[in-house]
């Protein structure tokens, strides 16, 4: 064998001695959090599946979910999860990064001022754990997050069907709305009525 590959083996079996308890729950976590802020979008759209061919990255699937908080919009939370990427991204791209622990830190700062636990508990947490702790409540409050687009779509969907009594009638019942399929009984005053 060449010593390139001598020397690549060594440096594989190497990292492969230790799992890193960090990296582990972030990268895993990370995974969880992306399934659910899918599952928020897809809520909300009438057709998801016109989004896959967009290849969002994590980051604007976090501001795509965002802009769908009628009330949280502006919650402290969205940094804590986006601070969570920062951190999945440098675990994910470098064995030993100098930025790690100041991620790490911006994790344990955001954690510690969205939840109740007190410092002097998160002060002896091992990292994996906090980071674990971090997720849980993400993952708390991206569920809260998405019955409230439930009821969103509820309500455009109860709008729809007394507005479209036609379509209903006629068995189509899909969630489609269309601006061609809206017929409106009266013309509201400065509406015009859709051909």
């Amino acid at each position: 064998m060449s010593d390139v590959h001598d020397r690549n083996l060594q440096r594989l079996t190497e990292q492969m001695r230790h799992i890193d308890e960090l990296a582990l729950v972030v990268l895993k976590g990370h995974l969880v959090l992306e399934e659910q802020l899918e599952r928020i979008i897809s809520k909300f759209l009438f057709h998801p599946e016109c989004l896959e061919a967009a290849n969002l990255r994590f980051a604007q699937r976090v501001a795509l979910a965002r802009t769908m908080s009628l009330d949280e919009h502006d919650n402290l939370m969205w940094e804590l999860l986006l601070a969570v990427n920062g951190l999945r991204n440098e675990l994910a791209h470098a064995l030993h990064s100098e930025k790690r622990q100041r991620k790490l830190d911006r994790v344990k700062a955001l954690y510690l001022a969205e939840s109740d636990a007190p410092e002097r508990e998160i002060a002896d947490c091992p990292d994996h754990e906090l980071a674990a702790y971090a997720i849980a409540l993400i993952l708390g409050f991206l569920g809260a997050c998405e019955e409230e687009v439930v009821r969103f779509k509820d309500y455009v969907n109860t709008l729809d069907r007394v507005v479209n009594p036609r379509r209903q009638q006629s068995g189509n019942t899909g969630q489609r709305l269309s601006c061609r399929s809206v017929r409106f009984s009266q013309p509201a005053r400065g509406l015009v009525r859709p051909s």
